[in-house]
């Protein structure tokens, strides 16, 4: 199965293409769910998006994509794209790229929660250990006379590592509040422990105490987001996981392991998920 990943909610933004094994024989013989036998065979690429983007450069860098692994974009069997929360520009841009071509061609759409895409790549950074690996800048520069230069990444990925874990992807919602969610992590499902929010850090901190919940991992790409307020209300320093803003990788497995779970749907049906009113209705209620 050939997978096409579109990530807009976080700047610049990127594209990932993966190619997933998604037969059922080998994993069935090793007692395995499909996704995660797929999930080990497949191989990704990553590409950020160049800096200072607009829609046609979207569609551009897409087929460029495609273009460099010989498809086009009719051989494209799924597509995983994120829907927010993030800058309402961001999320209506790339979902809208996305359910076009969706659409013209007749494949599904998985739609992927950017905090959820968050959590899963702190979850990838772990070793089996448990430790904490800043992977964020695990990236290889690659240009030639037919792309311009710019970060890449191809790899052959395993599956997540097992267990119960909690994650607390952290964005900048700007405004003086953060987006925010807890996920326990259960072999290959993220499930939301705390709902997704828009609020302030600290009211996010105090939720996640009054919830009782311990051993929290706390994720972002940028640790100037949290660091000082955890620091503040003493959570261990390990508790921090640095990610890379280039999700669109996550986002294409998340949307493979989504779709063999049953979550594609038509791509009229996709829709954003901003979790916060528009700047521009909060300013129209003020």
């Amino acid at each position: 199965m050939i997978v096409l990943a579109v990530d807009t909610c976080l700047e610049p933004g990127s594209l990932a293409l993966l190619r997933a094994d998604d037969s059922p024989s080998a994993a069935a013989r090793e007692g395995k769910p499909a996704s995660a036998e797929a999930t080990e065979g497949g191989e990704l690429e990553v590409v950020p998006l160049p800096p200072g983007w607009r829609s046609t450069a979207l569609h551009e860098e897409i087929l460029r994509l495609v273009a460099r692994h010989g498809l086009t974009t009719p051989a494209i069997d799924l597509y995983a794209v994120t829907v927010g929360p993030g800058p309402f520009t961001g999320v209506r841009l790339g979902l809208t790229a996305v359910k076009g071509l969706a659409e013209v061609h007749g494949k599904p759409v998985v739609p992927v929660s950017t905090l959820e895409a968050l959590a899963a790549a702190a979850y990838q950074s772990r070793d089996r250990k448990g430790a904490v690996a800043d992977n964020s800048d695990n990236w290889r520069v690659t240009s030639d006379e037919n792309t311009e230069t710019a970060a890449s990444l191809v790899t052959h990925h395993s599956s997540l590592v097992t267990g119960h874990c909690l994650f607390a992807p952290v964005l900048d919602a700007r405004r003086g509040q953060i987006f925010g969610a807890v996920y326990q992590v259960e072999g290959e499902r993220f499930l939301p422990i705390l709902p997704e929010t828009a609020c302030a850090l600290q009211t996010f901190l105090v939720q996640i105490q009054a919830a009782g919940l311990e051993d929290v991992e706390f994720c972002a790409t940028d640790q100037a987001l949290l660091r000082p307020a955890m620091e503040s209300e003493g959570w261990r320093a390990s508790s921090f996981i640095r990610v890379s803003p280039q999700l669109a990788g996550v986002v294409a497995q998340r949307g493979f392991v989504g779709f063999q779970q049953g979550r594609g749907i038509a791509a009229m049906a996709a829709d954003a998920h901003y979790v916060r009113a528009s700047d521009a209705e909060l300013f129209w209620k003020e």
